[in-house]
């Protein structure tokens, strides 16, 4: 007898988890579909790591946007050791190099902060594969805000002494805003999949416009997959639409990104977010590409991207 057991679909798989760790340990959807844990660090100190996408699916290794998030976070948590559990930071600048071939997870974030003499403080990451070799780097700069109306700051994955337990929901389990989340992800899935490339890399789903050569415009919307804590677009995720505008611009994959840093003007918080990039040094080893991010009229974060040929 044929067994017609549909099976598993490893995107929702990962999508429902994300969800059930959401609502369990915290952090975001993005985040958590990505993988991203860690344990309780000591002062100063962060230990985080990124599993990447379903394996299988697109492009090989963990993409640069998953890559980025890892690095904010690390940075990030680092700096927020010598606060308080839960505190909300805002990144203010984020650099990056990045690995030069394709990297399986988990890649672990090391992050190294000191303590903060005033509102604003900067840290730094190693990126490290499975095999403990160093495949990338980060340093940032981020200020401590304080928190929403009404916002609690609840404790992030690794910030719990004694992790709660995670309970995966169902389809019929999930609420209009995490619904809306698995869907986008089961869509970016479909897209890695015939298009080869990263199910991070079309969370971030741009629309694009007629360009010229050399330029890149689009527009992206807003929505649950990419929401940090508080409702605008995580910080890695828009590192990293910024660097898809400019890959766009110059007409590679984004596996070909070497390096990049991205300054966040605002907070994006609009429900479209416009991307446009301007290649500014075609070479045959190297590229340059600069990338802006708007909401509304307004700039949000301005990336400069490097590329090899």
């Amino acid at each position: 007898m044929t067994d017609r057991t549909p099976a598993p679909d490893p995107v929702l798989e990962r999508a429902l988890l994300a969800v059930g760790r959401t609502r369990a340990l915290g952090l975001h959807f993005y985040g958590n579909f990505v993988g991203i844990g860690g344990s309780p660090g000591t002062l100063g100190i962060s230990r985080l790591s990124t599993d990447g996408e379903p394996p299988g699916i697109g492009a090989p290794g963990v993409s640069a946007v998953a890559l980025a998030t890892v690095a904010d976070l690390a940075v990030g948590s680092a700096i927020r050791s010598h606060l308080y559990v839960g505190a909300r930071m805002a990144t203010a600048t984020l650099s990056i190099e990045h690995p030069t071939h394709a990297v399986d997870g988990p890649v672990l974030g090391l992050g190294e902060a000191e303590a903060a003499k005033g509102e604003q403080q900067s840290g730094r990451a190693v990126l490290v594969d499975p095999d403990g070799r160093p495949v990338g780097y980060a340093q940032g700069w981020f200020a401590a805000l304080p928190p929403p109306p009404g916002w609690v700051a609840n404790p992030l994955p690794w910030e719990h002494e004694v992790p709660p337990p995670v309970s995966v929901p169902t389809l019929d389990e999930l609420d209009a805003y995490e619904a809306a989340a698995v869907a986008s992800a089961l869509a970016a899935g479909e897209r890695a999949r015939e298009r080869g490339t990263s199910i991070s890399e079309e969370l971030l789903n741009f629309q694009w416009d007629a360009a010229e050569d050399g330029r890149a415009a689009g527009v992206l919307e807003n929505g649950p997959e990419l929401a940090n804590r508080v409702g605008h677009i995580q910080g890695g995720a828009l590192y990293g639409a910024a660097a898809i505008v400019a890959a766009k611009a110059l007409g590679v994959p984004l596996t070909h990104l070497v390096d990049g840093h991205y300054q966040f003007l605002r907070i994006a918080d609009g429900a479209l977010l416009h991307g446009e990039a301007t290649v500014l040094r075609r070479g045959r080893l190297a590229s340059f590409v600069e990338a802006t991010l708007s909401v509304d009229g307004k700039a949000v974060g301005y990336g400069l991207f490097s590329f090899r040929g």
